[in-house]
């Protein structure tokens, strides 16, 4: 058996491994530039006119002739944060903002970005519903809503092609978890590997290289991850104008 392990035809078999862990990570990160990605979510939520307790009772808010009160200015995010187009026929149904309680007394499209997105609103008292278009990546848009409630609530409601779930906007980039990642696999693989070349090769070389490329794993991966997850957090932002 240690004769075999001294075998050129093992030590090529190293070189191979090597090539293809290399090789598998350019894989990976070519899916990863495949990802079809929508970021969604609130971006603030202000009292546009606050009135002292002992005011409430002696004053009203007239808008459009119509009496509102509690009125609650909300700020929707919308953008493409993946790496391909959303198309209108991608939305199997359009993007829904329901509001458990209150009513919506008006909603708009603040801004765009592209300026010709053609963004486009349906309003109702308990929704505003933003039309299919067509999203490319980057493309983004926001969504101003004046509603009146006590305690402003709402919930998505969505469906996109090959979108399982919109991703949340301006989320922070949190590192996953080593071991629920491939990488320690990868560790041992190469660190047997490593020290079966040290203990029964005549030539270290390749225990080296090995046992180096199981040093470098965690620290590539770690890094590769961290790096991963800062270009999310930079595609999902969207800045309030």
């Amino acid at each position: 058996m240690i004769e075999s392990l001294r075998d050129p035809v093992w030590q090529f078999v190293g070189v191979v491994l090597t090539a293809l862990g290399v090789a598998a990570a350019f894989w990976i990160y070519w899916l990863q530039r495949q990802i079809k990605e929508i970021a969604f979510g609130l971006l603030s939520s202000r009292r546009p006119l606050a009135i002292a307790d002992e005011l409430s009772s002696r004053v009203t808010v007239e808008l459009d002739g119509k009496i509102v009160g509690n009125l609650h200015l909300l700020v929707f995010g919308l953008k493409n944060s993946g790496h391909r187009a959303v198309a209108p026929a991608d939305f199997q149904s359009p993007l829904r903002i329901q509001f458990i309680e209150g009513q919506v007394v008006s909603a708009e499209i603040a801004s765009q970005t592209p300026s010709n997105l053609g963004a486009k609103l349906l309003i109702s008292e308990a929704e505003v519903v933003l039309q299919p278009l067509l999203l490319n990546p980057g493309d983004q848009v926001l969504i101003q809503v004046l509603l009146s409630s006590a305690t402003p609530t709402y919930s998505l409601d969505a469906r996109v092609l090959d979108v399982s779930s919109f991703a949340p906007i301006n989320a922070h980039p949190r590192l996953p978890p080593f071991f629920a990642s491939g990488l320690p696999i990868g560790m041992v693989v190469f660190t047997i590997g490593g020290l079966g070349f040290l203990l029964f090769a005549d030539e270290h070389l390749h225990a080296y290289v090995f046992l180096g490329v199981a040093a470098i794993i965690p620290i590539f991966g770690v890094l590769t991850r961290l790096f991963q997850d800062i270009g999310k957090s930079a595609r999902r932002r969207i800045n309030e104008i």
